[in-house]
């Protein structure tokens, strides 16, 4: 049982790591058995509270571990970058202007029929990996959806 009245209040990682660490001390001092070992760590990790730790410790020597208070959080928030980062301009396998950037969306859609009659008279179905393949050589590096986002706003 907690002394400091504070047995109700929420745990985290560092609390749940440290008695996990002084239950492996227990089981190596013999006090606890292989099985008995495992259950109060299972326990352990599905500990919410402090009074859920303390119950693990209650027939130990020493009864109820000590709180461990995890050190406050130190640092600064982290604000947004001062310029923005632009994309770079055609970084896909075609350039903006070229005949296949400007009719990628009709080459996409005309895939999966090449890839069907490829299918038809080859008679292999590896002809369909065909449609992500071409998928990802023409939209690699898309700046479209920047763009939309620009127009916006």
């Amino acid at each position: 049982m907690s002394t400091n009245g504070d047995s109700g209040r929420r745990i985290g990682n560092t609390e749940r790591e440290a008695a996990i660490s002084a239950l492996n001390q227990h089981w190596q001092a013999g006090r606890l058995d292989p099985a008995e070992h495992e259950r109060r760590t299972t326990a352990a990790y599905a500990a919410v509270t402090q009074r859920d730790l303390d119950a693990l410790f209650s027939d130990l020597p020493g009864g109820a571990r000590p709180h461990d208070v995890p050190a406050p959080l130190q640092g600064g928030v982290v604000s947004a970058p001062l310029t923005q980062i632009e994309p770079q301009k055609g970084s896909g396998l075609f350039p903006p202007n070229s005949w296949v950037a400007r009719h990628r969306d009709v080459l996409m859609g005309l895939t999966p029929f090449v890839a069907l009659v490829c299918f038809f008279v080859f008679k292999s179905w590896l002809w369909f990996l065909l449609i992500p393949a071409a998928g990802v050589m023409l939209y690699s590096g898309d700046d479209r959806r920047k763009r939309r986002r620009d127009d916006t706003g």
